[in-house]
């Protein structure tokens, strides 16, 4: 998929929230559902294709922000589903903030985006058994 650098900043910054729920998970003695490995994978694969996400958050470091720098990354089926629900879980854990229209928003409109990758019939198959989930 062709992604730019402000909307990998936006997918490392879920895949960072889900990953600061993996660590309060374990600081407080459970267990988290994510599947650690795959959130460092992709959050690895994002950061191997645009380094720069590590200056700043968003993706704005060491550079135009404006700047059309889009590049391809592989995104697996597996991968959109944890993105998928990592946004969920961030709009979750927003809802008493001042800012959840905007999250609400971002999250419609990333969903639908990553959507597109697949066909519908796709999404149904993988939808019908929870034991297809990877993350």
């Amino acid at each position: 998929m062709q992604l730019d650098r402000a909307g990998a900043g936006a997918l490392v910054t879920i895949l960072g929230i889900v990953l600061d729920n993996i660590q309060t998970a374990e600081a407080e003695g459970y267990r988290s559902n994510w599947n650690v490995e795959h959130v460092l994978d992709l959050d690895t694969r994002f950061h191997h294709v645009w380094p720069e996400l590590t200056d700043s958050l968003m993706g704005f470091g060491g550079g135009d922000p404006g700047a059309d720098d889009r590049r391809e990354m592989e995104l697996h089926i597996e991968d959109a589903e944890l993105l998928l629900a990592g946004m969920a879980f961030t709009e979750m854990a927003s809802t008493d903030l001042p800012f959840f229209e905007m999250v609400q928003w971002t999250s419609e409109f990333v969903a639908s985006e990553l959507r597109q990758l697949w066909s519908d019939e796709v999404w149904r198959e993988r939808a019908g058994g929870k034991d297809n989930r990877r993350w």
